[in-house]
């Protein structure tokens, strides 16, 4: 009985001197494609989702019937190239902006809905693009030679749980 209380009293010393347990560091989630980040092209604000993966790049817009005034899509890449797209699958005109690694824009052109012909970049210098609803350059007065904001880009693009530099040096 002796060794009973002895190994209780014991049990119950060590029990006092236990730490309460950490609370756990909440995990915070990697922002989604259909996080819209604001993005300045040119002097004008805009809000755009960022197309990073093959299968992000791939459904682009498809399926979208409108875009609200100043929201759009970008689709970001890790080395310059000429880009091609085309419009399979989406119901709307767009604008595309072709633009270089440092940002600047290189060309816009308009994409017709539903085209399944490519549309290609005339340089072979673009790293990224941006689509808009169509007109919005012109409307907006954002044209070639305008930059756009590269350190939102990053910024989206760390958010989203990327490595920014491999797209945007």
């Amino acid at each position: 009985m002796l060794r009973l209380s002895l190994f209780l009293a014991a049990f119950a010393l060590a029990a006092c001197d236990r730490q309460p347990a950490p609370t756990p560091v909440a995990v915070t989630e990697e922002a989604s494609v259909d996080v819209r980040f604001p993005v300045r092209q040119g002097s004008v604000a805009t809000r755009l989702r960022l197309a990073v993966t093959d299968l992000e790049k791939s459904r682009g817009l498809m399926g979208t019937a409108q875009l609200p005034e100043n929201e759009g899509m970008a689709f970001l890449y890790e080395s310059d190239t000429q880009m091609r797209f085309w419009m399979k699958d989406t119901p709307l005109d767009l604008d595309i902006a072709f633009v270089s690694a440092e940002g600047v824009i290189l060309e816009v052109k308009t994409m017709r809905a539903g085209d399944t012909e490519t549309t290609t970049s005339t340089s072979d210098k673009v790293r990224f693009t941006v689509e808009m609803a169509s007109g919005w350059y012109a409307r907006a007065g954002v044209k070639v030679g305008d930059k756009v904001d590269l350190a939102a880009m990053r910024a989206g693009l760390t958010a989203r749980g990327f490595q920014a530099k491999r797209y945007i040096p």
